[in-house]
């Protein structure tokens, strides 16, 4: 009886330090602008690069990205995990995503904006969203935002 006891109060413990107690947030440290930046009458592709610090003492996988990418508040494409990376306790590591626009959503957005364009302003793209990662089976999102404004002169 006693070490049933003692063993759900350590589970217990477990559970309570993984639920916030022992659990910190990862920290977006920088997001990298756009690299790698592809355009052609389709959209756009790029790469964006996430500098992240995993507090913990132990390691944490990224395993998801949910952001969109948007152009004066309207939905032009998504950005997502290149793929699943693990962190190491206690440091920092730098996540890969993908941003790449919807068919045609960039140019239905851009078309309304064609003489902006063609004077060389810069359009402004925003990524908002989070990330997903799970460590001892839990899960948790960390909230992420860039903006970074592209001169797209055809």
């Amino acid at each position: 009886m006693r070490k049933t006891l003692a063993m759900w109060g350590v589970l217990a413990l477990m559970a309570l330090g993984l639920s916030g107690c022992f659990y910190q947030d990862l920290e977006v440290l920088s997001v990298e602008d756009f690299s790698e930046v592809r355009l052609s009458l389709d959209g756009m592709q790029a790469r964006m690069d996430v500098d992240v610090f995993n507090p913990n003492p132990y390691a944490v996988t990224v395993t998801e990205a949910d952001v969109k990418l948007y152009v004066n508040q309207e939905v032009v494409g998504d950005v997502t995990l290149m793929e699943a990376q693990s962190i190491r306790p206690e440091a920092r590591a730098t996540v890969g995503l993908q941003v790449q626009t919807r068919d045609g959503a960039l140019g239905r957005v851009l078309k309304n904006d064609l003489m902006n364009l063609l004077r060389g302003a810069e359009v402004p793209f925003t990524a908002e969203g989070s990330v997903t990662g799970k460590a001892f089976g839990l899960s948790f999102t960390v909230p992420l935002r860039h903006e970074q404004p592209m001169n797209i002169r055809p």
